[in-house]
């Protein structure tokens, strides 16, 4: 699975974020032709996108739209087609306060809202609260240990 970075990435984060990737395909795997977009957003689009996709007139941290409702709908698709999943907007400023507010780094929250927003896009919802965060924090944890 590739990400296709629209905006601007430094190339530290980018290489984070590489990393972050990694550990979420240690858990699914997902074929090497896939990819997804990963775009970072201005407030106003992150607002206009809350509202269109969840009526939520805030900016998010993450937005995900996903083209597949679920993992086994994308392991269904043939593996050797280049294959769009879908996209996920980030909101930098919102990422920053966050990093801020929970004693992180900015690469850090950047690699937790990348997680979070990859399991979205294989079809974990907030429905099931635990069982996302119980599998984004297990990433997260494997992420954050190999970086130091």
């Amino acid at each position: 699975m590739k990400i296709h970075y629209e905006g601007y990435f430094y190339r530290i984060e980018k290489f984070a974020l590489e990393n972050a990737k990694k550990e979420f395909l240690n858990y699914f795997e997902i074929s090497e032709n896939f990819i997804f977009y990963l775009h970072s957003v201005s407030e106003k689009q992150s607002t206009s996108l809350n509202m269109h996709y969840f009526e939520k007139d805030t900016p998010a941290d993450v937005i995900t739209v996903p083209l597949y409702r679920n993992f086994d709908e994308i392991n269904k698709l043939d593996k050797n087609n280049v294959e769009i999943l879908g996209d996920l907007f980030i909101y930098r400023k919102l990422i920053k306060y966050n990093a801020l507010k929970y004693k992180k780094t900015m690469i850090e929250e950047l690699q937790l809202v990348l997680i979070h927003g990859l399991l979205h896009l294989v079809g974990f919802s907030h429905e099931n609260e635990d069982r996302l965060k119980k599998i984004e924090n297990k990433m997260l944890e494997k992420v954050w240990k190999n970086a130091k």
